[in-house]
């Protein structure tokens, strides 16, 4: 509205007057419009500060002993390894999280199912199948050995992650692709080593001639069955299905089945007391000759003892006569020196004798034989 000069009210004094100019200002609103934009206000600063962290959100720190696979969309981008990782946040990109290679993992390798126990599966159903299979399933596996014996192995794996993208593509099949992997390993290898290269079942002769330390022979076998799964591994990652995985160590226990296991006990302790019989044989044996020998040593020195003394009084004896015999100042009176000798000495054998008999060499008798006195 324009007001006219003249229609000023007296005493006032007149000032000049301009025209509003734009719209007209808004009429201010009631509490419920004030709090509705209030309501607004703090809807976007909440959005704000959710996409700030949504976005923040693609930001983690990986460890040293971690690597990540990024997938974008579901397909993989990239592997990265520990460090700081930046990457636009879910659902646009994943973030895999796998061990490092520095880390090892452990596989429990299990046995096979009998044909019996696959169908029983099949029967009960999808219900059941996982607790027949826990009940099921052995934990050894069985193999035949070069020398026709049979053989059960309860094994575990441990491997290391050496290519994160090949092992987050085949992450499901990696579990059963090593079972089989090992079981056909250990079939290549149970089949062209014995029964004695796994378990001690044979006696030291029945080994003498193989010359190795059986400690030697298990180091053996394991390091055969590392190298024969690891070229098999890299068999499949040249034809383009690698796993990503590398076979570190492999832990065997071996065993035998319970028939062959007591089999083989009665054997063990067969051999062992042919072993015990044969000692103890070469000891009793070693002992008697010892006692011969030494029994041998104390005749031959009495012998010779006696004989010795039995030649130094013969010498004795003879020494008188000999000396006469051999002396030559005595040779005119030798024979009455000789005979007085020997009836000394006749004497003295006469005196020791219990009964004599006296025969005249010029009478007629020839023979005298021993009778009874009236």
């Amino acid at each position: 509205m324009i007001v006219e000069p003249d229609q000023l009210p007296a005493g006032s004094e007149s000032e000049p007057v301009t025209a509003p100019v734009g719209p007209p200002p808004p009429e201010a609103g009631g509490p419920i419009a004030q709090a509705v934009v209030l309501g607004f206000r703090a809807l976007y600063i909440a959005s704000a500060v959710l996409v700030f962290f949504w976005i923040l959100s693609g930001v983690r720190i990986i460890s040293s002993d971690s690597k990540v696979v990024v997938r974008r969309f579901g397909r993989i981008v990239r592997a990265q390894q520990n460090g700081l990782l930046v990457t636009w946040p879910r659902p646009i990109e994943q973030v895999q999280v796998l061990p490092g290679p520095q880390r090892q993992l452990t596989q429990e390798v299990s046995g096979l199912l009998a044909p019996t126990d696959m169908f029983r599966t099949v029967i009960e159903g999808p219900a059941q199948e996982k607790n027949s299979r826990t009940a099921a399933v052995p934990r050894e596996g069985v193999f035949l050995t070069g020398d026709s014996n049979i053989l059960l192995l309860n094994s575990s794996l441990i491997y290391r992650i050496d290519d994160p993208i090949a092992y987050a593509l085949e992450e499901e099949h990696v579990a059963p692709a090593l079972d089989r992997l090992f079981r056909t390993s250990a079939v290549h290898i149970a089949a062209g080593r014995n029964l004695n290269d796994f378990l001690v079942v044979q006696t030291k002769d029945d080994q003498s001639g193989k010359g190795q330390n059986l400690v030697a022979l298990r180091s053996e076998v394991r390091e055969s069955l590392i190298r024969t799964m690891n070229d098999r591994l890299h068999a499949l990652e040249s034809a383009g299905a690698g796993l990503g995985v590398e076979i570190e160590q492999i832990n065997l226990t071996p065993s035998l089945t319970p028939g062959a296991k007591q089999a083989f006990n009665q054997v063990l302790v067969a051999g062992q007391a042919a072993d015990r019989g044969v000692a103890v044989a070469r000891t009793d044996a070693e002992r008697i000759r010892q006692q011969a020998n030494s029994q041998a040593e104390q005749i031959t020195s009495a012998a010779e003892a006696t004989a010795k003394e039995t030649v130094t009084k013969a010498s004795v004896d003879t020494a008188t006569i000999l000396a006469l015999v051999h002396d030559e100042r005595t040779f005119q009176n030798r024979d009455i020196l000789l005979l007085r000798e020997y009836r000394a000495r006749v004497a003295d054998i006469m005196n020791r004798a219990g009964r004599v008999t006296l025969v005249d060499p010029k009478s007629g008798a020839r023979v005298v034989l021993p009778g009874v006195q009236p």
